[in-house]
């Protein structure tokens, strides 16, 4: 066809086309010129003087000249009309709309200064994928799937972000940046079990941890923890099974949907999640355990596995105190879902071992010891019964609470890369309720917070429910899209992961920024620390501020400073003694309670004055 024909052809129906064409081209030339600048952020604060105005607006211009020439080469190439090629063409490039967004993404901070915007163009990429894979629909369909090679490329991310969180685990930790809380924690329970105090802490009152936890689980990690007795054991075991959640994840979404192409986007968002991360970098938590076993659970019924279902519920009740609400949900659960006899059993166990542990094993865990974290006017509250009280006497706790900024912005954090798709789901968010209940009773700002480990609490849940969302919502809409939300999913979450995770330059693991690599004089501050740590007699008390406190927390007599005194030796990093430490400090020298011994990189070490 000639080419003056095509053309005129075209222009004649201009209106399908055109006007999407000449958008798509001018944001994705925009978007070229703008990232080839490198300062993003002058763009994100509209910081352009008149002349780079002009050099945008022709990159733009030019990015649509490029494209409608592309149409039109290629109507006259194939023989087909311009406006029935433009069009469909149009639909399939219906992404370049959102390029812009990636100059977004590319900006450093974003998400620390201005959450919300990073969170609404992570869900509007998604959206705008999804819709470009409709154009896509024939040629997806066409194409089998390949389970194998599905769960190949998930294998070998799955083991990539394993190994990467597990670097930043230990470089972080060499880097002063873990704790007492909750690293030196952990560790000093799994020594003191390996040397047969079981779940013994000189951290807690009463020397137990089941003075403020009841976690039964922690002994299963002791035989790893014998292998090599020391901190980065823990971050590595945590991280290895907090990631194998992937497996049980996958299998149980790829069964609910039907569809390789779902299963596999939702599991590649749970191992590109900042989330996830953050709970694999928070030092080392028991709460991060229950994960993969909520999945496994649900797994487990979804088969009709008796076996596992049992074994994955008794394991989750030796999590920690709140897992008995946990498993009560998964049991209602299941007897909504099909299995009611079932369901009504473990609802029934989950709640009498919840009962059990508060009143029985560890009455003084959950509510008794942290009553200080409740919020507003719960601050009194002694049990459990007062918190369901206050629950059920003012149903308008809950909406205000959740649509407080902070915590309606973790829940969108939750559900934007997965395209709010988790909302659909229908009655698997009834495992929600204990995690829903915990965040809107708790006072506690870091509850609310995606850098800590308390998403634990809704992480399983919320990645199960995507898939079932997505087959509530192609029901609904009476249309197959499982290829659609999938390519959605995995743009969302890529885009998301971008934004908050290290790409972005907010993320973070608890309170700080996780470092990439040490310098030279954090390597040499950890070898003397760890040489330290060798040397004090192993029958010595030691107390020691938080940072450092991690690295000696492997002997039996351990504390935190200032919180014990009475101790043989005090380790001080002098960066983390804050104005309320010091008064005390300068009496425990003019007392001449202890002497000076050694100081290194900033780090003081106390031993007591035997005289005194």
């Amino acid at each position: 066809m000639p080419f003056a024909a095509v053309v005129s052809a075209g222009l004649a129906h201009a209106r399908r086309w055109g006007l999407l064409a000449a958008l798509l081209g001018f944001a994705a030339g925009w978007t070229v010129w703008a990232l080839g600048r490198g300062d993003p952020a002058a763009l994100v604060g509209d910081d352009l003087d008149l002349a780079q105005r002009l050099v945008a607006l022709r990159a733009g211009l030019a990015g649509v000249v490029v494209l409608v020439g592309v149409h039109v080469l290629a109507a006259r190439r194939l023989g087909r009309p311009l406006a029935d090629l433009a069009a469909a063409w149009n639909r399939r490039l219906l992404l370049l709309a959102g390029a812009p967004a990636c100059v977004l993404l590319a900006a450093p901070g974003l998400a620390e200064r201005r959450g919300f915007v990073p969170l609404v163009v992570s869900l509007g990429l998604g959206l705008l994928a999804a819709a470009t894979a409709a154009g896509w629909r024939d040629v997806l369909a066409a194409r089998p799937a390949r389970p194998r090679l599905a769960a190949a490329v998930l294998l070998v991310l799955g083991l990539g972000v394993a190994a990467v969180l597990i670097h930043l685990g230990v470089v972080r930790h060499h880097a002063l940046v873990s704790n007492i809380h909750d690293l030196g924690i952990f560790e000093n329970v799994l020594w003191r079990s390996l040397h047969g105090d079981l779940l013994a802490t000189s951290l807690f009152p009463g020397d137990t941890f089941n003075h403020e936890h009841f976690a039964p689980l922690l002994l299963a990690l002791v035989p790893f923890y014998a292998v090599s007795p020391r901190a980065e054991t823990l971050i590595v075991v945590q991280t290895l099974w907090l990631c194998s959640a992937a497996i049980p994840l996958y299998l149980f979404s790829r069964r609910r949907s039907g569809s390789v192409a779902l299963a596999f986007a939702v599991t590649l968002a749970f191992l590109v999640s900042p989330l996830v991360h953050a709970n694999a970098l928070w030092d080392f938590h028991d709460l991060t355990l229950a994960v993969p076993l909520v999945l496994w659970a649900l797994w487990a019924h979804d088969g009709d596995r008796r076996l596992g279902l049992a074994l994955a519920a008794g394991a989750l009740l030796l999590v920690r105190e709140e897992m008995g609400l946990v498993v009560a949900a998964l049991g209602l659960f299941v007897a909504l879902d099909g299995r009611p006899r079932r369901g009504l059993v473990l609802l029934g166990l989950g709640l009498a071992w919840f009962v059990l542990v508060a009143r029985v094993f560890a009455p003084g865990t959950g509510v008794g010891a942290h009553a200080d974290g409740l919020r507003g006017n719960l601050v009194e509250a002694t049990g459990y019964r007062d918190l369901a009280l206050a629950l059920l006497a003012n149903p308008l706790r809950l909406p205000l609470e959740l649509l407080r900024p902070d915590k309606f912005g973790f829940l969108l954090c939750l559900g934007a890369p997965l395209l709010l798709l988790p909302a659909c789901a229908g009655r698997l968010l009834v495992l929600l309720l204990p995690a829903a209940a915990i965040f809107v009773l708790s006072g506690n700002q870091y509850v609310a917070d995606p850098y800590f480990h308390y998403s634990s609490f809704f992480l399983p849940a919320v990645f199960a429910a995507a898939p079932v969302g997505a087959v509530h919502l192609q029901q609904r809409l009476g249309r197959p899209l499982a290829h659609e939300l999938a390519a959605g999913i995995v743009v969302a979450a890529l885009a998301f992961g971008w934004s908050f995770g290290l790409p972005g330059g907010s993320f973070r693991a608890g309170f700080h920024p996780v470092p990439t690599a040490l310098t030279d004089a954090e390597r040499d501050r950890h070898a003397w620390l760890a040489e330290l740590a060798r040397s004090l007699p192993a029958d010595a008390c030691v107390a020691a501020t938080g940072d450092v406190g991690a690295h000696l927390a492997a002997r039996r007599c351990f504390a935190w400073f200032p919180a014990r005194l009475d101790v043989d030796y005090l380790v001080l990093h002098r960066e983390d003694i804050n104005a309320k430490h010091m008064p005390l400090l300068r009496n425990l020298r003019a007392e001449q309670r202890f002497r000076t011994v050694d100081e290194q990189h900033k780090i003081l070490v106390l031993q007591r004055n035997p005289e005194r």
